[in-house]
């Protein structure tokens, strides 16, 4: 479940919200909901429904080296590859990173956590469909993205998030182990 909505900041999980049980059903049905973070670049919250416990939040990173990027209401001084940009809402509780600056897609070419959140939902959409993964609860499948994942640490605010790195996720063969940041199934 791809979704690229939202307003709000939210320094904490926002779980009195009409998203709660919808997520949690969601999830009890074995659909993860893969949110975007926002883009207002606020570093210490997110946009609701990310902060919605049970989503998968999701903020973006440079996927090359861009030298500076002026976004207008932030820059990016050294804007390069596994760098989060500087409009991408955090916290504690993001859950993963994905490439979320110039995505080309259906010959459009955009930016932002929108652009960033399918790279995760089709990842997971992998993960899911590959035999060797179809037996993992939804829980497990968040966590064997987060520990095969780029650590990736942002500058605005020192939050360490990893970045999704799909091939080494298939590659992944170990049980994946308890993750510091669970989501509840």
């Amino acid at each position: 479940l791809n979704l690229s909505l939202g307003g709000g900041q939210f320094s904490s999980q926002c779980s009195n919200t009409s998203f709660t049980k919808a997520f949690a059903d969601a999830r009890a049905a074995g659909i993860l909901p893969v949110v975007a973070s926002g883009n207002e670049g606020v570093k210490n919250g997110m946009s609701r429904p990310a902060c919605v416990p049970g989503a998968v939040s999701v903020g973006a990173v440079f996927d090359t080296n861009m030298g500076s990027v002026n976004f207008g209401d932030c820059q990016n001084s050294n804007a390069s590859a596994d760098v989060p940009t500087c409009f991408s809402n955090s916290d504690d509780y993001l859950t993963l990173l994905a490439p979320g600056w110039r995505i080309t897609a259906a010959g459009i070419t955009q930016g932002g956590t929108s652009q960033a959140t399918p790279h995760v939902a089709g990842a997971i959409a992998v993960l899911r469909a590959d035999g060797a993964y179809t037996n993992d609860s939804v829980s497990k499948t968040v966590q064997r993205l987060r520990q095969t994942g780029k650590t990736v640490i942002d500058p605005a605010n020192g939050q360490s998030t990893p970045r999704i790195d799909l091939e080494a996720a298939l590659a992944d063969l170990a049980p994946v182990t308890p993750d510091p940041k669970p989501t509840p199934d």
